[in-house]
């Protein structure tokens, strides 16, 4: 079996203001940064044998982040870019609405082969991160525990691929900046273990619950760290 930590880049400026970024290359802000410290604290007992991440600044400099201290550098993946929006991007959702109402509603509907205009369709996304997906399942055995840094977007569909979903359903993730989730592959299916979790910098969503492997939840002091001999999985998550 191998583990995928698959990771939504930290906050932007442009998050923060609701502009549709795509391929424009933003860096994260000064929140985003502790966003992604945070996600570090929090895996940092676990092992991890490769990095991937979208080769633009924002995930690049999550990725960076959450591996500081370690001797592995994430490898730039452009497959893992976000939707390009063509012309849309640097514009928020309302100012598309004004400028462009009828391509904006064809959007809307959720279409499997709808581009914005000069922007990606849902299917061109599938062929992007599907060959992404097949490169790595034949790249790493099965015992290896991959950090995957991506896009809102990009990851949906890579959540799609690995658990064998229509197209469709990319549309019913939702994964928030810096966010963490997890899929377990096996040779024969892959199993959603997290979703979109962010209990290490939101302290409303603190996944505390009995049974739990220590992982799950935000890092403690090392003080209070269990040992292995107290039987939980601190190299693996």
């Amino acid at each position: 079996m191998s583990r995928w930590l698959i990771v939504r880049h930290a906050e932007t400026p442009w998050n923060l203001e609701g502009k549709i970024q795509g391929h424009t290359d933003i860096s994260l802000s000064e929140r985003g940064f502790q966003q992604a410290e945070a996600l570090r604290t929090r895996l940092a007992a676990c092992q991890i044998n490769a990095a991937y991440a979208s080769d633009l600044k924002r995930t690049m400099e999550t990725a960076q982040t959450v591996l500081k201290g370690r001797k592995l550098s994430p490898s730039p993946s452009p497959e893992l870019r976000e939707f390009a929006y063509g012309r849309w991007e640097g514009m928020t959702h309302k100012e598309v609405e004004e400028a462009d109402p009828k391509l904006y509603s064809e959007m809307m509907k959720r279409s499997e082969d709808f581009a914005p205009p000069g922007g990606e369709s849902l299917l061109d996304l599938m062929v992007r991160v599907g060959g992404f997906v097949s490169r790595l399942k034949e790249a790493h055995s099965k015992d290896d525990t991959l950090l995957i840094t991506g896009h809102g977007g990009s990851l949906r569909v890579l959540l799609t691929c690995l658990l064998s979903l229509p197209p469709s359903a990319a549309w019913s993730f939702l994964l928030d900046s810096a966010s963490l989730s997890v899929v377990d592959c096996h040779p024969d299916n892959a199993v959603l273990r997290l979703l979109n979790d962010t209990s290490h910098y939101r302290s409303e969503f603190q996944a505390t619950l009995p049974g739990r492997p220590v992982w799950w939840r935000p890092a403690e002091p090392s003080s209070s760290q269990p040992s292995s001999a107290q039987g939980e999985r601190e190299v693996r998550p």
